[in-house]
């Protein structure tokens, strides 16, 4: 997949600075960096491949034999092997001491606490695709409270070490957020493409000059998804996120909760199929702009 081919990053840490980032052929001879080679932190394995899943059916119905009930992915677990390598015994060991810091729970939280979506961080790699390379993210924190590096005698200047992150959302996402304002505010439709090859769960961002009207449809017509919405309590130049992720809607500015205004609908039905998505909106009253705020995403 690739994150042991170019380099990654996992908070301030740069991982194979061996390596130039240098696109499809960066772990290629012609692209080592040699000042490198002894002094980084590599990553040369790497497992993204465990991802859980529950099926809802009830004890009962599984002896009784009856037919599979909704399933449902959990978690992704990430985990990697590497060297350590320094160039003395001291810059050895600070490297191993700083990841005990990268990737402590503790650490983790507080640097993710303000962050968006809260509470976990963006592990960022590349993967190679055809000629070139796909920068993608998972967001995730540790698993352990601490990587696994344990030093020996006569080990010298190099170390391994291993490190696990936990990703509750399983999908990779692109690294460069998609930003699509819609032109047709009065039903018209409007082209959303996500890139990715699973669904993603869009932040819909409106922008009010005044109130708007007391029933207005957000609808993705690919999907079938329909979102009504009384937008008659919105002030100028406010703010409101319409968060499919979340499932919520809330004014951007203090983030107080506008749920209320739905009619009807789900709104975490209102996510992006992979490929093109035909979105419209139904009323400009009050409404200076709505744009889809999202990033690809991939299985």
């Amino acid at each position: 997949m690739g994150a042991y081919r170019h380099q990654a990053t996992w908070r301030s840490t740069t991982f194979n600075e061996g390596y130039a980032d240098a696109g499809a052929a960066s772990d290629d001879p012609a692209n080592i960096v040699e000042a490198k080679l002894n002094n980084q932190i590599t990553i040369d394995e790497l497992n993204i491949q465990r991802v859980s899943a529950q099926d809802y059916r009830e004890l009962r119905q599984y002896l009784e034999g009856a037919e599979p009930n909704e399933a449902f992915e959990g978690v992704r677990a990430i985990t990697g092997t590497g060297i350590i390598a320094g160039t003395s015994k001291g810059d050895l060991e600070d490297k191993a001491w700083g990841l005990n810091e990268q990737f402590s729970i503790a650490a983790c939280r507080m640097a993710a606490a303000t962050l968006d979506p809260k509470g976990v961080l963006p592990f960022d790699f590349k993967r190679d695709t055809g000629a070139t390379t796909k920068a993608l993210r998972f967001y995730a924190r540790p698993g352990p409270a601490r990587p696994v590096w344990i030093g020996r005698r006569n080990e010298g200047l190099t170390r391994p070490w291993s490190f696990q992150l936990v990703a509750f959302d399983p999908m990779a996402y692109d690294q460069t957020e998609t930003q699509t304002t819609l032109s047709s505010l009065t039903g018209g439709n409007n082209t959303v493409t996500n890139p990715g090859n699973i669904y993603t769960k869009p932040k819909y961002r409106v922008t009010f000059s005044a109130a708007g009207a007391a029933s207005v449809t957000l609808e993705n017509t690919t999907t079938g998804a329909l979102l009504t919405l009384n937008l008659t309590t919105a002030v100028a130049a406010e703010v409101w996120i319409i968060d499919v992720g979340q499932a919520s809607i809330y004014k951007l500015s203090g983030g107080a909760n506008k749920f209320s205004t739905r009619i009807s609908g789900f709104v975490s039905n209102m996510y992006l199929l992979p490929g093109a998505n035909t979105i419209t909106w139904s009323s400009a009253t009050g409404v200076t702009s709505v744009r889809v705020d999202f990033r690809g995403a991939y299985a």
